[in-house]
C-alpha cells in the first residue's frame, strides 16, 4: 500500500467519493451550462471511439444541441459492451452483472431520457463459491443472508465475517443514505487496502478468498484495491444484487447510440480515427479519420486508450512531460481469457447464475492473479439461461468460463496474429480453453463438453482486435492510482474512458458525463 500513501490516499479518496455522489447534488449542472452558451452549432465536437464513457458523453452534447461527430472503428457502438451472433448464439462481450438500478448508471440514463427503454434482469444469487474444501452460496440482495451463509462455513469466523459485512454496510448508508455514524466507516477505510481491512476481522485464507470474491471485477488482487473502493463497489452488490441488460449487454450500447442520433448526433462507424489535427497555437481544430477525412472540432473527447493518444494521435512533445510522467506511472490492467459455449440442451441440475471455481494452486491474495499456467487459473462461470428465461433459443444453453489473464504470454505471438498466421496461436488457445471445459466438467457440469455445439474463444489479442485497447486491457490503467483529469494540456483536447476514469460500466459512463461538463464548463469561460 506504498503506492496508495506516496499519492494521498485521502485525495485519491475524496476523487472517488466525490464522482460517486456529486451528481446526485447538481444533476442539472449540464443543462445550466449548455444554457450560457449561444450558437452551439459554431461548437463542433468529435468523440474518438463508442466505449461506454464516449457514448454517455456523446449522448449528454447532442441532447443540448452540440453538432456531435462520433467516430467508431467497429460496425457496432459499445467497446466490451457489446455481443456477437455464432449459429443460434448471441453471446455477450463482457457484461455478467452490474449495479444499475438505484445506482448511478440509471440516473445518467434518466437524465438522458432513455432509462425507461431499457430493461433489467436481476441475478439469482449474488455468488457462488466451490474450492476443494467448501461450497458456498451467497445469496442476493441480502446481506445478513451473505453473513449467515458464510458463518455457516466458517463457524469460528463468525464474529469476524459479522463485522466485516456490518462494516461495508455502514458504508452504503453513508454514501447514499447520508446517515451519520460516531466513527465514519468511509473515513476509517479510507487509507486501507482491502487485505488490510480483512485481517482486522479474519484469519483464514479461504474466508478471505470468498470476502474478497469481487476483486476480479476490479482488476487488483486484495493486497492492491482500495477498501472503501472496494466496500462501495461490492457494497452496493450485496445491496442491491447483481443486474444485466436485457437481453444483451449490447441493447445499452445501441440505446445510447440511437440517444445520440436521435438528438441529432452522428455516428460515423467502420472509421478509425488516425490523428488529431491541431491548429497554429496547438489547440484542437479536429479529427482525421484513416482515410484523410478531417472531421472540425472545437473539442475533441477521446474514449480511446490513453497510450494510442500519446504515441500515435498526436505529435510526439506536444504533451507536457509532467503529464506524460503521470501516464507513465501507471500499470496497465489485466486482460482476459473468454471461452463462449453455446451447448446443445438445456442444464437441468445447476441453477446458479454465477459460480467461481477454484484454481488448482491457491495463493494468499487470490487465484485469479497466479503467474502459473494460465489454464489452471480460478475461472467464472457463468450460465446466462439462469438469469431470465428465453436467453438462449429454446432447448439451448449460453455460457462462458472466463479468468483474468496477463498480456506478457501472449506478445510472442502478437506479429504472427495480426499477419493472420495463427498456428502456434491457436494451439495454445485451444489448449487453454480445452483445460476449462475440462475442469468444469469434472466439477460442476458432467458431460458438459459432450454438450458443446458452438465454442468461440477470446484472448487479450482478440482484445487488442476488435477494440484497440492497448495490451488487451479491460480496466484501462490499474484502479490503485488515482484518475487522470478529464482536461489535457492540449487545449480542447479531453480524455473519456476507463485509462482515464476507471474501468467498469459505472465508472465509465459517470467518466462520459463528468467529460461534457468539463467540455461545457470551458466553452462557457471562453477558453477557446
Amino acid at each position: 500500500m506504498s503506492t496508495h500513501r506516496n499519492l494521498t490516499r485521502r485525495k485519491f479518496i475524496k476523487t472517488l467519493v466525490a464522482a460517486s455522489s456529486a451528481a446526485a447534488v447538481d444533476w442539472s449542472g449540464l443543462g445550466a451550462l449548455a444554457g450560457q452558451i449561444r450558437n452551439k452549432k459554431n461548437f463542433p465536437i468529435v468523440v474518438i471511439g463508442s466505449g461506454l464513457g464516449g457514448l454517455v458523453s456523446a449522448a449528454y452534447l447532442a441532447k443540448y444541441g452540440f453538432r456531435v461527430t462520433l467516430l467508431e472503428q467497429h460496425s457496432i457502438p459499445g467497446g466490451y459492451a457489446t455481443s456477437f451472433d455464432r449459429e443460434d448464439f448471441t453471446f455477450d462481450v463482457s457484461l455478467h452483472a452490474t449495479v444499475a438500478e438505484h445506482a448511478m448508471p440509471q440516473m445518467i440514463l434518466t437524465d438522458l431520457g432513455l432509462w425507461d427503454k431499457l430493461d433489467m434482469a436481476y441475478a439469482p444469487e449474488l455468488r457462488r463459491i466451490v474450492t476443494e474444501s467448501f461450497d458456498v452460496t451467497l445469496p442476493a440482495k441480502n446481506p445478513e443472508g451473505v453473513k449467515k451463509a458464510l458463518a455457516a462455513v466458517f463457524p469460528e469466523e463468525e464474529k469476524g465475517i459479522r463485522e466485516f459485512y456490518t462494516e461495508m454496510e455502514q458504508v452504503i448508508a453513508e454514501l447514499w443514505g447520508g446517515q451519520k455514524f460516531e466513527v465514519s466507516m468511509m473515513k476509517h477505510l479510507a487509507p486501507q487496502s482491502l487485505e488490510q481491512w480483512m485481517s482486522s476481522h479474519v484469519t483464514s485464507p479461504d474466508v478471505k478468498a470468498c470476502m474478497s470474491i469481487f476483486s476480479g471485477y476490479y482488476g487488483l488482487p486484495p493486497a492492491k484495491i482500495n477498501a472503501l473502493f472496494y466496500a462501495i463497489a461490492t457494497g452496493e452488490y450485496m445491496v442491491h444484487g447483481g443486474q444485466y441488460y436485457k437481453t444483451r449487454s449490447q441493447d445499452l450500447s445501441d440505446t445510447l447510440a440511437q440517444g445520440i442520433q436521435g438528438f441529432g448526433g452522428k455516428i460515423v462507424y467502420n472509421t478509425p480515427a488516425d490523428h488529431i489535427a491541431l491548429d497554429d497555437g496547438n489547440a484542437v481544430s479536429g479529427v482525421v479519420d484513416s482515410n484523410g477525412r478531417i472531421y472540425p472540432a472545437k473539442a475533441v473527447i477521446a474514449n480511446c486508450p490513453v497510450p494510442v493518444v500519446i504515441n500515435r494521435m498526436l505529435p510526439k512533445g506536444l504533451l507536457s512531460a509532467s503529464f506524460v510522467e503521470r501516464t507513465q506511472k501507471r500499470q496497465t490492467s489485466f486482460s482476459s481469457f473468454v471461452v463462449w459455449l453455446g451447448l446443445n440442451r438445456p442444464l437441468e441440475n445447476i441453477h446458479d447464475y454465477e459460480i467461481d471455481l477454484a484454481g488448482h494452486v491457491r495463493t494468499r491474495n487470490h487465484e485469479l492473479f497466479s503467474k502459473k499456467d494460465l489454464a489452471e487459473s480460478g475461472l467464472g462461470i457463468t450460465i446466462y439461461d439462469n438469469l431470465f428465461k428465453g436467453y438462449s433459443v429454446p432447448g439451448k444453453t449460453t455460457m462462458t468460463i472466463m479468468c483474468l489473464a496477463d498480456y506478457d504470454p501472449w506478445k510472442k505471438y502478437e506479429d504472427d496474429y495480426f499477419k493472420n498466421e495463427k498456428a502456434a496461436y491457436n494451439k495454445e488457445k485451444e489448449r487453454i480453453a480445452a483445460r476449462f471445459v475440462q475442469r468444469v466438467e469434472e466439477k460442476l457440469i458432467p458431460g458438459l463438453s459432450g454438450m458443446i455445439e458452438v465454442m468461440e474463444i477470446g484472448t487479450p489479442l482478440t482484445n487488442v482486435f476488435y477494440t484497440g485497447n492497448t495490451c488487451g486491457a479491460i480496466y484501462g490503467y490499474d484502479r490503485n492510482m488515482p484518475h487522470l483529469e478529464s482536461r489535457t494540456p492540449v487545449t480542447g483536447l479531453y480524455l473519456c474512458s476507463a485509462w482515464s476514469h476507471g474501468g467498469g460500466y459505472t465508472p465509465v459512463m459517470m467518466g462520459g458525463r463528468d467529460t461534457a461538463k468539463m467540455v461545457l464548463k470551458d466553452f462557457t469561460t471562453a477558453v477557446f
